[in-house]
């Protein structure tokens, strides 16, 4: 059970963007809940010598895991949830009181949830995804969950998108995965940039809107104080919107049930 002293954290780097720490935090006090979040900035090169670390921190419950680890991460863990290996991504980790860690995905349970709550539907919906990384991951294993009927996977690398379309056809059956090298269409219900453009000021868009209809749903992983010039273009398109912090409140009862109990 969680005492003044329980620590979660959060490991990236660098960490100067991440907003997860105040959030957490400001819930815990507003819901009377013990403990507090720390972010912990972790050069890429010494990932595995600060797991080590991490294990023996007793009052440590778990931790956050964001860029550029979410994928890196996954063989140095002890263990690792289903849904995790499907999408070969961890975004949440773990600590027994034995030291081991088990890692786990909630990003695409944070941001399907916030659709959700939304009331999108997403049942037999055609959805375009920007991205292949970890993100991208687990909101396309979310979405094949929620019943999505087709996802179209759009990344600069296809090899890596390819990789992930078929650990995704496996698992989800009934949901039919494409790798496109087009932009969105009339066709799409749903368009999800998860990738990292938007966050610097002068990024380019992530996605060509132009050929969209007019209401779909567009979201955006970013997680930057106003809107991303994504959201900016679809709002004007006349599209319902996500932003990237909507999908971390969803997350919050879950990694806290899941930093105390496990799965």
């Amino acid at each position: 059970m969680a005492n003044e002293h329980t620590l979660y954290g959060l490991i990236g780097y660098p960490i100067t963007f991440v907003r997860s720490p105040g959030i957490l935090n400001a819930y815990l006090a507003e819901n009377g809940l013990a403990g507090r979040m720390v972010p912990f900035g972790v050069r890429p090169e010494a990932l595995a010598s600060a797991l080590s670390g991490l294990r023996h921190l007793e009052n440590l419950a778990g931790f956050f895991v964001t860029m550029p680890f979410k994928e890196s991460i996954l063989p140095l863990l002890d263990e690792a949830s289903e849904t995790a290996r499907i999408s070969g991504a961890v975004n949440i980790v773990r600590r027994t009181p034995e030291g081991r860690l088990f890692g786990h995905q909630l990003d695409g349970t944070g941001f399907v949830g916030a659709m959700k709550a939304a009331q999108v539907s997403i049942a037999g919906a055609s959805v375009h995804v920007a991205g292949a990384g970890g993100v991208s991951a687990g909101i396309c294993c979310a979405l094949a969950e929620a019943g999505a009927g087709r996802i179209a996977i759009k990344n600069r690398n296809r090899g890596r998108a390819e990789a992930l379309a078929d650990r995704l056809r496996s698992a989800f059956p009934k949901t039919v995965f494409v790798v496109t090298t087009s932009q969105p269409g009339e066709e799409t219900d749903i368009v999800v940039n998860a990738t990292s453009l938007g966050l610097n000021a002068g990024d380019p868009l992530p996605v060509d809107l132009s050929a969209i209809r007019r209401g779909i749903f567009v979201g955006d992983v970013v997680n930057i104080p106003g809107q991303t010039a994504l959201l900016n273009a679809a709002e004007a398109l006349g599209c319902r919107t996500q932003h990237g912090r909507a999908m971390f409140g969803p997350q919050i009862e879950f990694a806290l049930h899941f930093y105390a109990h496990g799965l």
